[in-house]
């Protein structure tokens, strides 16, 4: 697959040497959309591609992220929703790309947005109290919130 998207990713994981940040092969990930009957975005692909079984610029909880291990938090992130009773702000096929609290804080894309979608983030607890703080976009499309992050990073605690 060429890499149009997370070119910046690409040469951060090259300039660090960062090789705990392994990529998933497109095959896997095509058999991953194939389980779960979704099409994930071109950026989306392009990342798990390059950093997909963990990125620590981008995490979940503290952790590194892993294609596979947000299948639950996907999951986790729906019952969220459901038990808040904010089903209706996410109304479409959407995709958890990072988290914190067990989903109740999520950042998100909608998979119907294009090749390189904007990113969302919904603060389940507070929407009730502030709906304009709690939920929103954060960044124009999945590459600037990737882009973002390796920014915002010290790549001195990949060592």
């Amino acid at each position: 697959m060429k890499i149009t998207f997370m070119q910046k990713l690409e040469e951060y994981l090259i300039k660090n040497d960062i090789k705990d940040s392994s990529g998933i092969p497109i095959t896997e990930i095509e058999k991953f959309e194939q389980k779960l009957n979704i099409q994930f975005p071109k950026a989306y692909k392009e990342y798990s591609l390059l950093a997909g079984k963990g990125f620590r610029p981008i995490s979940v909880s503290g952790l590194s992220i892993g294609l596979f291990y947000l299948e639950e938090l996907y999951e986790l992130a729906k019952a969220n929703l459901k038990e808040y009773n904010l089903e209706h702000l996410i109304n479409k096929d959407f995709w958890v790309i990072g988290e914190i609290y067990g989903s109740l804080y999520i950042n998100f894309i909608y998979l119907d947005e294009g090749d390189d979608p904007p990113v969302y983030g919904l603060d389940m607890e507070n929407y009730e109290d502030d709906p304009k703080e709690a939920f929103g976009k954060i960044a124009d499309s999945f590459s600037e919130y990737v882009e973002q992050a390796i920014d915002d990073y010290d790549p001195k605690y990949d060592r």
